[in-house]
C-alpha cells in the first residue's frame, strides 16, 4: 500500500505544529536509514510513498515524543486537521452538514491512499460507526491519528464536542465509533 507524499509532508508540518519546531528533525533523524532515505532530499507532495514510511514515522511520534502513549498520535491528527482545514479550506469543513462531512471523507480517502474503503453507518443525528478496509501497514499509532483527525473535523464543522473511538483494529482495517454534541 502507499500513500501521498503531500500526507506525509502534511504529518511533519504537523509534528512542529504538535511539538514544537524542530521536532520533525528530530523524529526523522531517529528513523531506520532505508525509511529516511524516502524522505531525502525533500518529499515529494504528487509523488506516492510506501505505506511503511508513515507508519515509521508516526511510532517515532508515539515513543519518542508521547512516551509510548498514544495521546500524542492523537494530537498529532487533531493538529494537523486544524493545519489541514485553516485558511480558504475552513469555509468547506464548516459548510458541510456531518453526514456530508462524513461522506466526504469517505470520498477523500482514495485521493491520499492507493488502497482502501472508507464506510460510515449514521446512528442517529450524532453518533456514527466507522469501517475502513482494504488497507494494510496500518498501526495502532496511525488509526489514533486519524480517530483525533476525525474528532478535530466534527468539531471544525460544527460539533460542540466530539469523541471518536477506536473499537477494534489491525494493520488492514479500523472500527471507529464517532459521537458529537451539535
Amino acid at each position: 500500500m502507499q500513500i501521498k507524499g503531500v500526507t506525509i509532508r502534511g504529518l511533519l508540518n504537523a509534528i512542529d505544529l504538535a511539538f514544537g519546531a524542530g521536532a520533525s528533525r528530530r523524529i526523522t533523524g531517529s528513523l531506520a536509514p532505508d525509511i529516511r532515505a524516502a524522505l531525502e532530499p525533500v518529499v515529494l507532495a504528487s509523488s506516492m510513498y510506501p505505506i511503511e514510511v508513515a507508519n515509521a514515522i508516526h511510532e517515532a511520534v508515539r515513543t519518542q515524543l508521547g512516551g509510548g502513549s498514544l495521546s500524542a498520535s492523537r494530537k498529532l491528527g487533531a493538529v494537523a486537521a486544524r493545519d489541514d482545514f485553516s485558511g480558504v479550506y475552513r469555509v468547506f469543513i464548516r459548510i458541510a452538514d456531518y453526514q456530508r462531512l462524513l461522506q466526504g471523507i469517505e470520498r477523500a480517502w482514495r485521493q491520499y491512499n492507493s488502497r482502501g474503503e472508507v464506510s460510515w453507518t449514521l446512528r442517529g443525528e450524532s453518533e456514527a460507526d466507522c469501517a475502513i478496509r482494504d488497507v494494510s501497514g496500518f498501526s495502532e499509532a496511525m488509526w489514533h491519528s486519524i480517530a483525533g483527525r476525525f474528532e478535530t473535523m466534527l468539531v471544525l464543522s460544527g460539533a460542540k464536542h466530539a469523541s471518536v473511538v477506536v473499537n477494534d483494529w489491525s494493520d488492514n482495517h479500523v472500527s471507529l465509533r464517532a459521537r458529537w454534541t451539535p
